[in-house]
């Protein structure tokens, strides 16, 4: 008897150490349900003739330069702004006022986008030529979760996030029927923030085992912020900065940044600069009234962009000649959620896995003065898509002196100095890429960090994940790396390049007028 109970013992002590050893295992295969929420125009706007209307194609853009470009040679003679606006808005009016929307906020004509809401079963096409962006992860996923599990969100950028809500509702139920999990991992990207923060204002996160806020606008941005008040001001060395990173080459970025460097000293981009904020001082009036306000002006989505600080102005600005109350009535109402995120993503935090993911380091749409200083991602300022970094001035650090600015005894300040998260919305879950282009997350380290929250059964913070708060990634080598202190960069051509900047700056401060005392 004693020997048949401690068989019996033994067994049950094996099975378990069995059981447990493969409990992880388990974990690690049982079914997600992926769901990425588009950003804006991911997929083209198309007219009711099935022809494409937005994003314009290379040709398109091609032919508005040539048709344009006599008026603006006629003005280097002429320094006539009006005349060259006579001919100039027009021409660009025609180019976009398709995609325009009534100022009730639904759109002037029938337009339509790719829609995925069956699924993505035969639909791959249209993702696997992509190893970035919100296509490439979505590509990533299905590799590692199956095409059936896999799932796409998409919709019309221009319209209310509140109404593309309540179909982001009906869409994550049929993931739940399709899939038989009682619960979705969700990844906003860009755009897609403001129609996630809507979908859990007013559906609350029962549905969703984790939401991800990817490089998105929840917050806002300065370009639409400033631009939406008539802060419209250009800068050339800026927009050369911006060109050259957009490479997401090493090498290209440096040789566009230094060739860059001589033209802002010889005075070339000063010069640009000037002729192009003379004319829209001119003409700024008739920029809005005849293109930017009636093309872009009654889009709630584009009002869903505006940072929560500068909206009453912006509305003072552009709708300032009156607009449909129906307009008014979407964009105070996305604004209020916007002012609210705080609360709503706290109760989301209660049953659901929340992670917040910024990227800095960029350049961001030299449009106005804000907007050409902000730490960026090329779109989405760092403050706003972390929900409130503190966060330096593009290429500069917060200075030797500062501070950091809240929770004391915790440290959330980045090594190169550039950011303190102590003043996010979630400091401890809120992470910080540095010099990752908007939404690239590219195929590799880039896309499996996404995946890999979504993977997660419990909360994770800053303090208790693989991944530290703040990472650097390469596009030369496609790895993520903690960030450290800025470094000297090494190699030949930098060592050439840094060389040659020092003889051409001494020579610079040679001329007649340049020498400083």
């Amino acid at each position: 008897m004693k020997k048949t109970v401690k068989t019996a013992i033994s067994v049950f002590l094996c099975l378990t150490i069995l059981a447990a050893a493969a409990a992880p295992a388990f974990a690690a295969n049982e079914k997600i349900a992926f769901v990425a929420v588009s950003g804006m125009n991911t997929f083209p706007l198309y007219d009711e003739n099935n022809n494409k209307v937005y994003p314009l194609s290379g040709t398109d853009i091609a032919g508005l330069a040539f048709k344009l470009l006599p008026y603006i040679t006629d003005y280097l003679v002429s320094r006539n702004a009006d005349r060259l606006a006579d001919k100039v808005l027009p021409a660009v009016y025609d180019a976009f006022e398709p995609i325009a929307c009534l100022d009730t906020g639904e759109s002037k004509y029938n337009l339509h986008t790719d829609l995925f809401d069956s699924g993505l079963v035969g639909e791959m096409k249209n993702f696997e030529s992509h190893d970035k962006d919100e296509e490439g992860i979505v590509n990533r996923a299905a590799k590692k979760y199956g095409v059936e599990n896999t799932f796409f969100f998409n919709y019309d950028w221009r319209l209310d996030p509140i109404v593309h809500a309540d179909r982001l509702n009906k869409f994550i139920g049929f993931v739940k029927e399709k899939t038989g999990c009682k619960r979705v991992a969700l990844a906003a990207f860009s755009m897609g923030g403001t129609v996630t923060c809507s979908y859990l204002n007013k559906y609350g996160s029962s549905d969703l085992a984790s939401v991800e806020l990817c490089s998105t606008a929840f917050q806002g941005t300065s370009i639409v912020g400033d631009l939406f008040r008539g802060k419209l001001e250009v800068d050339v060395e800026a927009l050369f900065h911006k060109f050259a990173q957009l490479t997401r080459d090493p090498t290209f970025t440096e040789l566009i940044d230094y060739i860059n460097e001589g033209l802002t000293l010889n005075g070339f981009n000063v010069k640009v600069t000037d002729f192009a904020n003379d004319i829209i001082e001119a003409v700024g009036d008739r920029i809005y009234n005849e293109l930017f306000i009636p093309v872009f002006g009654y889009m709630p989505g584009l009002w869903a962009l505006c940072d929560y600080e500068h909206f009453n102005q912006c509305k003072n600005f552009m709708l300032k000649d009156g607009a449909d109350k129906k307009l008014i009535n979407r964009i105070n109402s996305y604004h209020a959620i916007q002012g609210n995120a705080k609360s709503i993503l706290s109760k989301a935090m209660k049953n659901t896995n929340v992670y917040i993911i910024a990227q800095y380091g960029m350049q961001g749409n030299p449009v106005s003065e804000r907007c050409t200083k902000s730490n960026n991602d090329y779109m989405i300022d760092c403050v706003y898509a972390s929900g409130g970094a503190t966060c330096s001035d593009i290429g500069k650090a917060l200075g030797s002196g500062y501070k950091q600015k809240k929770y004391a005894g915790i440290n959330y300040l980045s090594a190169d100095g550039q950011i303190d998260a102590s003043t996010c919305l979630f400091p401890d879950k809120t992470w910080f890429i540095k010099n990752m282009g908007h939404v690239d997350y590219p195929e590799g380290e880039g896309s499996d960090f996404i995946l890999w929250f979504a993977e997660q059964k419990d909360q994770k913070t800053v303090f208790s994940c693989k991944y530290p708060q703040f990472q650097n990634y390469s596009y030369k080598t496609g790895k993520l790396t903690p960030v450290a202190d800025d470094a000297e960069e090494t190699g030949v051509l930098h060592s050439l390049l840094a060389f040659l900047a020092k003889i051409r700056t001494f020579i610079y401060s040679l001329k007649p007028g340049n020498i400083k005392i």
